[in-house]
């Protein structure tokens, strides 16, 4: 079977998921996935911590290492199993996550950890998302409120989950480009980002698949990653960010752009338009929009992580925004007010605050530059000697910055609680986690 597109059936067990392009079917099996532990969130079956398609766990680790769950190829497409003490909240049906440059899988339930990545030769992460929202009612071009114009028509075509979840668009017209538009509600003055899956694009070479936002600004609308050239096959997600005028909120899709009218055809499907700089998952609407609460992610056993008062943790992530796209200061960890570790966002410094029994300290690095999905290795310690932090980016720029007054032993948070990419709230801004690990302090 093909590894390529995905779809959980949400109403009985087992669940089946379709190969695009593939006559097989496979089964899924979410036994170990779905069952709520008394804190929330899932739990693997088994007494390892690793979970599947994860690895960790207190049997052979170094010495040292209190615990550790590193992300790793999922045994089950776009799902993970988390260990134990990691519990995961995520309150919103019917997700979806991106598992290659050309699929992802859709109809995830609730409370079901998702398992990242965006080509194949990427690395894979736990996909923690903040809350979003997408103002496009219907998210696959179909019936009302879609409309065509001119000789466009529209029909139903297989989309990157192997679902008849796209809307094939054709322009049937000689004389002018025609297309399928939809109206949102405008946010004038805000800054917005359009997402969607684009392919099967016919056509010949100088031809492509336009996503007109027409009531983005100018440079928006004349961005190249608004277009896809054809002929192409394989599906494709595109994203482009403008600040949104007082011109009529339409999304326009035209299969067959160019410097020329010519007949041609291509599918489009999952189709965001959210208040912010950067994209998320797709958020599937069926006539409304719809709103994607934030993920919960935590550690369980604080009183045992946080190491007779002193604390020593490893994170690798990979942020899905770019420096300067964020829109709030961003937890990586999150102990409690006085203990945290986050991006801020008025500048993109890494900064981490603690406080003892002994008083307060806030360590800071420099401003950070960043691209989407490039990876951070963050560690970080209170311990009597005083208080670290460290960050490398993609294996190259290193920053460190020590203060060497301690401010003495931190206190274990009255909910038993260390957050991970987030806060008690959830995550305030979406990234994948590759990687977190735990270590006594002496």
């Amino acid at each position: 079977m093909k590894a390529a597109a995905r779809r959980f059936a949400l109403t009985d067990l087992p669940l089946v998921i379709l190969a695009a392009g593939a006559a097989s079917t496979c089964t899924l099996d979410l036994q170990g996935t779905g069952g709520r532990s008394r804190e929330g969130g899932t739990r693997s079956d088994g007494d390892g911590d690793g979970g599947s398609g994860g690895d960790g766990g207190v049997d052979g680790l170094p010495n040292g290492m209190l615990t550790r769950w590193a992300a790793g190829a999922p045994a089950q497409p776009g799902i993970y199993e988390l260990p134990r003490w990691l519990t995961l909240e995520s309150p919103t049906p019917e997700k979806t996550v991106q598992i290659g440059e050309s699929a992802i899988v859709s109809g995830i339930p609730a409370d079901v950890p998702r398992a990242r990545r965006t080509g194949e030769d990427r690395p894979w992460g736990l996909s923690l998302e903040g809350a979003r929202e997408n103002r496009i009612p219907l998210s696959t071009p179909g019936q009302r409120p879609w409309r065509v114009i001119y000789d466009a028509s529209l029909a139903e075509a297989r989309g990157p989950d192997g679902e008849m979840s796209a809307g094939r668009v054709s322009d049937e017209d000689t004389e002018q480009a025609s297309a399928a538009y939809v109206p949102v509600d405008r946010s004038d003055g805000s800054t917005s980002t359009i997402s969607g899956w684009v392919g099967d694009i016919d056509g010949e070479k100088g031809d492509f698949a336009w996503i007109r936002a027409f009531a983005f600004d100018d440079a928006a609308q004349a961005d190249a990653r608004t277009k896809v050239l054809a002929p192409a096959r394989a599906w494709r997600r595109i994203d482009f960010t403008g600040v949104e005028t007082d011109r009529a909120g339409q999304i326009w899709l035209y299969p067959a752009a160019g410097e020329a009218p010519r007949l041609s055809a291509a599918s489009f499907a999952f189709l965001n338009l959210e208040s912010a700089r950067y994209p998320s998952s797709a958020i599937p609407t069926t006539g409304n929009a719809r709103r994607r609460e934030a993920d919960v992610l935590y550690a369980n056993n604080a009183e045992w992580l946080i190491w007779k008062g002193w604390f020593k943790a490893l994170i690798e992530l990979a942020p899905n925004y770019a420096s300067g796209e964020q829109l709030a200061d961003h937890d990586l960890l999150y102990i409690d007010p006085g203990n945290r570790v986050f991006l801020r966002a008025s500048d993109g410094a890494l900064v981490m605050t603690a406080t003892g029994a002994r008083g307060a300290a806030t360590l800071a690095t420099e401003g950070l530059s960043w691209e989407r999905e490039q990876a951070f290795l963050v560690e970080l310690s209170s311990s009597p000697a005083g208080l670290s932090l460290q960050v490398t980016l993609d294996g190259e720029q290193e920053i460190s910055v020590d203060a060497p007054a301690a401010v003495g032993a931190i206190s274990v948070p009255e909910s038993g609680r260390i957050h991970i990419l987030g806060d008690p709230g959830g995550s305030q801004e979406c990234a994948d986690l590759r990687r977190v690990e735990f270590y006594e302090v002496h």
